[in-house]
């Protein structure tokens, strides 16, 4: 067993292979009746010696139907509102001040936690002498309602993420980590979220480095239609006054039955004060500090890969769908994706065509555009890609989205991951490289390591970090396409 002292009391938890695992400690009080939409406040103190031997619950969501879900470890365990816990692998409960990484879980802001088995933080605390930090915070209607008339920002969930940084910077001593090196990473939501962190002035100091993964740049919700949203909820349940009285499984339930409805952080005017990629631009609260940011080569596949409509796509029905989205230049566009593609040595069929056009949409250009606002006044930005692809469902995912996060962990060998990630040495090679990029980037803010060749940090010349068969420095990647978006 191992013990740790902190501000509300004593915990217990376990010594598991060299690393001392604290399980389910929790960050802020329960954010249940009044606390319900409310900002969290610091956990009670208990007498004692607690327990922190088992994960916490969950956040309030819904399981990822079908193969999906299962494939990509999007595990969900016990639910609860009470869901306000962190989890936290050291290599020592001592003095030594490690470098901090606290991971903030993605699944699109409703499903996830800091629980799921591909995120176990053992192999990377103890590959990186590291300590490792994984938290809960509100999904979706209980995280993201704008409603004044109950105190809620629609950016609890974001508050979540604040408060239980702060708990790092006020705690983490005591854990054998350094309060004043401390690197925010996570993927898809949980990048999107960083991004927003990155603007709001409630964050400013509660993090040193910044890796998003998958997710970057993105609108806010506009504080007008966050609140029609929050109007439709109240509508359902008899108005504002009864919704703390409901059951939080009535308010999950109605979840999916607000038309329009979009759980994400929103330009409240107390979180979030400004469009996040004016003040990224800006350095307002993040000048100097360094940002590792990428995505996947092949994001969109994980959603598209199990639909018909995408698989019998022709040519005809791909330039149908592309007019939605470049208006007069269709077949402009499709030429651009053809030759670029074909140089890159990429497929250039109808399906992976409108894979790599919502990939772009969606997360390449957003990353792009992330790397160029926080380029305008600091140096140390790096961009990279992830190229390897999955063996799962006879190759077409390609390089998806969520693939490159049991690599970075450590945990492609896992019986539920193996079928996703691939078997053999060429595996574990290529996340020792990504992990040691991860870690040296925790250490010291800068991703080169012995494992790879020289990479560059992003400037003028755009160059991108490619992990996959051979892990290799290029020089604007795809830049046909990239200009494609950019040009006005």
């Amino acid at each position: 067993m191992s013990l740790a002292d902190t501000s509300f009391g004593w915990i217990q938890g376990s010594v598991e292979n060299d690393i001392h695992v604290f399980r389910g400690i929790p960050f802020a009080k329960p954010p249940t009746g009044e606390l319900r939409w409310r900002a969290p406040e610091p956990p009670d103190s208990w007498g004692g010696v607690r327990e922190t031997l088992e994960f916490g619950p969950c956040a309030i969501q819904s399981t990822i139907p079908g193969d999906t879900g299962e494939l990509i470890g999007i595990h969900t365990g016990i639910t609860s509102e009470d869901c306000l816990y962190l989890n936290v692998y050291t290599p020592g409960v001592d003095s030594r001040k490690r470098p901090v990484m606290v991971w903030i879980h993605g699944g699109g802001n409703t499903v996830g936690s800091g629980s799921q088995p591909r995120i176990f933080g053992e192999i990377l605390a103890r590959t990186g002498q590291i300590v490792v930090v994984t938290i809960n915070y509100r999904l979706g209607i209980l995280g993201f309602l704008h409603a004044p008339e109950l105190g809620a920002t629609g950016n609890e969930a974001l508050l979540d993420q604040i408060a239980a940084l702060k708990w790092v910077k006020q705690e983490i001593e005591n854990f054998g980590g350094d309060p004043n090196n401390v690197t925010v990473f996570g993927q898809s939501a949980g990048g999107f979220d960083i991004a927003q962190l990155m603007a709001s002035p409630l964050a400013s100091g509660c993090f040193d480095k910044a890796i998003p993964m998958s997710g970057s740049l993105t609108p806010q919700v506009g504080v007008e239609d966050a609140y029609k949203t929050a109007e439709q909820v109240a509508d359902r349940f008899g108005g504002f006054d009864k919704l703390r009285g409901v059951s939080a499984s009535e308010i999950h339930a109605a979840q999916t039955k607000i038309p329009g409805a979009r759980w994400a952080p929103t330009l409240d005017g107390q979180v979030l004060l400004d469009d996040a990629a004016v003040v990224l631009r800006e350095g307002t609260y993040t000048r100097d500090m360094p940002l590792m940011i990428g995505h996947t080569r092949d994001e969109s596949t994980l959603f598209t890969a199990f639909s018909r409509r995408f698989a019998e796509l022709d040519e005809k029905g791909l330039l149908e769908m592309m007019a939605n989205v470049f208006q007069a230049e269709p077949k402009v566009a499709f030429d651009c994706y053809v030759e670029d593609r074909t140089n890159s040595g990429l497929a250039v069929n109808p399906f992976d065509i409108w894979a790599a056009i919502s990939t772009d949409r969606m997360f390449r250009i957003p990353a792009i555009k992330t790397a160029e606002a926080h380029f305008q006044h600091t140096r140390n930005v790096w961009m990279y890609r992830f190229d390897h692809e999955s063996p799962a469902h006879e190759g077409r995912l390609g390089a998806c989205h969520s693939l490159d996060i049991p690599f970075v962990w450590g945990t492609y060998e896992s019986e539920k991951m193996r079928r996703f990630c691939g078997e053999g040495d060429h595996i574990a090679r290529l996340s020792s490289k990504l992990m040691a990029s991860y870690v040296s980037f925790a250490h010291v803010g800068d991703p080169n390591t012995e494992l790879l060749e020289r990479w560059e940090p992003y400037d003028e010349h755009r160059t991108t970090m490619c992990f996959g068969a051979e892990c290799e420095p290029v020089d604007a990647p795809l830049e046909a396409t990239r200009q494609f978006w950019m040009s006005p």
